[in-house]
């Protein structure tokens, strides 16, 4: 079913004070700085209408400029270890209102650690978005044997989460997924409405398990390193 493909910022937040991975923003990746995977990825897709950055960190500034994107300076205050993902969202549509004019139609939020999306991830969320009329889309991984899980106790005793004598076969047990946080799309109105990114009418599109690479932490980083020396992502 074709559809008409509204106005989508791309807005890529990356704060120069992460944690698990230092520096994990610009640090090198398979040849360049990870953020430059997601900036180029956006760049290629064909339904984003622009693609800006939001940093308070001069180098991360610096290497996002280079790579063609347009940077937002982020205040301080949006930048700390607990400042939620909205505030920022709305900060960057609020300063493209304000000072050039421009207001999306729709926003999408792409996380620098995920490089493995590709382009043709976020062109497949936007079009799932104006197609079914909804409020988000978000990606999602796949998540098996969701049944057979089970917590350890101070002792070291594993606590299942199920029935010894009744554990399903895998085939049998209805598809589960979570969000891999490669990809968000929300229609302006409905980030507001929900003051969130996520609310309303959420469809998913569900990538696998390497495209769903989320970078935490230095194993996370040298396998999504790994897969970019390897294959051609797109």
């Amino acid at each position: 079913m074709s559809c008409d493909i509204g106005k989508v910022l791309g807005i890529i937040p990356a704060r120069g004070g992460s944690k698990g991975v230092r520096r994990k923003n610009i640090r090198d990746m398979a040849g360049k700085p990870l953020i430059v995977w997601t900036i180029e990825a956006a760049q290629r897709a064909q339904h984003l209408d622009r693609v800006v950055v939001s940093t308070e960190d001069e180098e991360i500034a610096q290497v996002s400029a280079a790579a063609g994107a347009q940077v937002i300076q982020r205040p301080m205050e949006l930048a700390q270890d607990t400042t939620p993902t909205e505030p920022v969202l709305f900060h960057a549509v609020e300063y493209l209102q304000e000072h050039e004019g421009y207001k999306p139609d729709a926003v999408c939020l792409l996380q620098c650690t995920s490089p493995l999306r590709g382009s043709e991830t976020i062109d497949k969320c936007i079009e799932t978005l104006f197609t079914t009329r909804c409020d988000v889309v978000m990606t999602v991984a796949p998540v098996q044997h969701w049944y057979l899980m089970g917590r350890m106790d101070e002792e070291g005793r594993f606590q299942p989460e199920y029935d010894y004598h009744n554990r399903p076969f895998s085939q049998d047990m209805p598809e589960k997924y979570r969000e891999n946080g490669a990809c968000f799309v929300t229609r302006l109105e409905a980030l507001y409405k929900y003051q969130n990114r996520l609310g309303g009418d959420v469809r998913i599109v569900p990538l696998d398990p390497v495209r769903s690479n989320d970078i935490d932490t230095e194993e996370d980083f040298r396998l999504a390193e790994e897969v970019l020396k390897g294959l051609r992502i797109t």
